[in-house]
């Protein structure tokens, strides 16, 4: 059985930002979320040329099957990185997030690094597909805090493995799911799901049924509850082959903002962080945006 995805994506610079460190794409194939790590350390640049970098998956499938090619295409990404960096030490800091899957036939591959997240609603029950990696998830696997804590820990935002051009997030872990007519995927930045219970999505994918309507939703939910990171939402619905159009990649955030030339920004804004006086940040500490 051949299936695909019908989705919608959006960003939120949220109600503290001025600048969106958010990347999102959707496409024929492939829908991803990335959230870069924020400050002087060129977040949105790493958001973007990641995001910009494993795109390219949603017109080139190869015949050794989609979870091969998401590995791939995440260690290219990750070699982008570390590339722009060997370039210009000042890039050294920067990272993001990663959570993204490709639909092939009827089955979805799935990967995440970071703290970024994948939900599936199937019959009105909403399950997560990811695991954090963080430091405070980690705690709670081992049974050293209570899971319940989480929202409240103070290193709650420090990620154990993210996407930096190194050793440590460039192996992708992908796990495959079957893709069933109906059901709905949620891939998301965490700052929707820091600030909005899990309760409150379930309901929000299960009663609305337009995906850009329930993006809006869920946005709104953030802002009222303060939102002060950036929210980035793809929504997709499992459908037939013929029940949908063929559509072209969708770019938001800091992929959209800054294109292609992710990179070329990045140097311009060494030289301006340069000229200002003001130290580019290069701290080993991993902390989401």
């Amino acid at each position: 059985m051949t299936l695909r995805i019908r989705a919608c994506v959006k960003t939120h610079p949220g109600l503290r930002r001025t600048n969106n460190e958010d990347s999102g794409f959707i496409g024929r194939r492939l829908f991803l979320v990335a959230d870069g790590m924020g400050g002087h350390d060129f977040g949105e640049v790493a958001s973007a040329i990641v995001a910009r970098t494993v795109a390219y998956l949603d017109d080139h499938l190869s015949l050794f099957g989609p979870e091969r090619d998401i590995v791939g295409a995440v260690e290219f990404a990750d070699q982008r990185l570390a590339r722009a960096i060997e370039n210009n030490a000042a890039l050294g800091g920067m990272g993001t997030t990663l959570t993204a899957m490709l639909i092939h036939h009827d089955t979805i591959a799935l990967t995440n690094i970071g703290d970024s997240r994948a939900y599936v609603l199937r019959n009105r029950e909403m399950i997560q597909l990811t695991h954090d990696d963080t430091y405070v998830q980690m705690l709670a696997d081992k049974g050293w805090l209570d899971p319940k804590l989480i929202p409240q820990h103070p290193q709650r935002s420090v990620l154990l493995r993210v996407l930096r051009g190194g050793d440590d997030g460039g192996t992708a872990e992908v796990s495959l799911h079957e893709a069933v007519p109906g059901d709905r995927y949620l891939l998301c930045s965490d700052g929707l799901s820091d600030y909005v219970a899990g309760e409150a999505i379930q309901k929000t994918l299960a009663s609305t049924k337009h995906a850009g309507k329930a993006i809006d939703r869920l946005i709104a939910l953030a802002l009222k509850a303060g939102a002060p990171d950036n929210v980035t939402c793809v929504i997709g619905d499992v459908v037939d082959e013929d029940s949908t159009p063929t559509v072209d990649g969708e770019f938001v955030g800091s992929a959209q903002e800054l294109g292609e030339g992710a990179i070329e920004a990045a140097e311009q804004k060494v030289a301006e962080v340069k000229s200002s006086g003001t130290p580019a940040g290069n701290s080993g500490m991993l902390k989401s945006a």
